[in-house]
């Protein structure tokens, strides 16, 4: 078997991202395995004819969103499936007018990835985070992660898990990031959008979360960051980018009515 970079794997399986594709299914959902009678497809399954990968093998798709069993569909290639262990990358494909991000991707294909570890690239992820905040004196001051290169202040965030719920993944990523154990307060959730690439795009969920007598710091086995904690005026300033800044404005505002702080 060919062995290839992650790099050529990646640049391989991502120029086919957003093409509309034919996919020819050879197992269709709820057919059994042919040399493992055990296992049942969730989703329907082929290749695109024509179509080889690096190591001269049918290029494989995964096609999520057709809950029938099809010989043939028109779709559009939204992710890729890598196989760590493997050298059998998939594709994934769904119909043009809807997305799957990397969450719900590895749901619906765990049925047989679960076999191997996986890495999966959605070309519409999704991730969660917090406006953490902790009241100090009477004043709101929130707290922005640093990168270690301090060229980039922020909120903590991070992709969504399968069978997570969008204010689960919002903790769980500020608690693998701040070391901070906080609880959201309702009634606030914004989304923000932005093209990664030319072929991918990303939504970030925000929550509102309050921690309080705790010190941010490295949590061992994730990123290493540095903290500020800071009242809305300098965390305005720190703050790297413009959509994180009317973020903090509009979480600010929220917070001020609801806690009753300078109002």
């Amino acid at each position: 078997m060919e062995r290839r970079t992650k790099k050529e794997r990646t640049a391989f399986c991502e120029s086919y991202f957003s093409k509309i594709v034919t996919v020819r299914i050879d197992r269709p959902i709820g057919s059994a395995h042919p040399e493992h009678p055990d296992l049942i497809y969730g989703v329907n399954y082929g290749y695109i004819p024509g179509a080889f990968a690096p190591d001269g093998e049918p290029l494989d798709v995964y096609l999520l969103g057709v809950d029938r069993p099809v010989e043939e569909y028109r779709a559009k290639i939204i992710g890729a499936v890598y196989r760590l262990d493997d050298v059998e990358d998939k594709l994934v494909a769904a119909p043009v007018d809807r997305n799957f991000d990397q969450a719900q991707i590895s749901e619906a294909v765990d049925f047989a990835e679960k076999f191997f570890r996986t890495e999966i690239v959605a070309a519409f992820q999704k991730s969660c985070g917090t406006v953490p905040f902790t009241v100090k004196d009477g004043v709101i001051n929130y707290l922005l992660i640093r990168s270690r290169d301090g060229r980039i202040a922020s909120f903590p965030k991070g992709h969504t898990e399968p069978g997570e719920s969008e204010e689960q993944t919002a903790l769980r990523e500020t608690w693998e990031e701040t070391s901070v154990r906080a609880h959201i307060i309702p009634g606030f959730r914004r989304e923000i959008k932005y093209s990664i690439d030319s072929k991918k795009n990303k939504k970030v969920v925000y929550f509102v979360a309050r921690f309080s007598d705790q010190t941010p710091k490295h949590n061992e086995g994730f990123e290493k960051n540095g903290y500020l904690i800071l009242p809305f005026s300098d965390a305005l300033a720190a703050l790297t980018h413009s959509n994180s800044k009317n973020l903090l404005i509009e979480a600010d505002a929220f917070l001020k009515k609801q806690l009753k702080i300078g109002v």
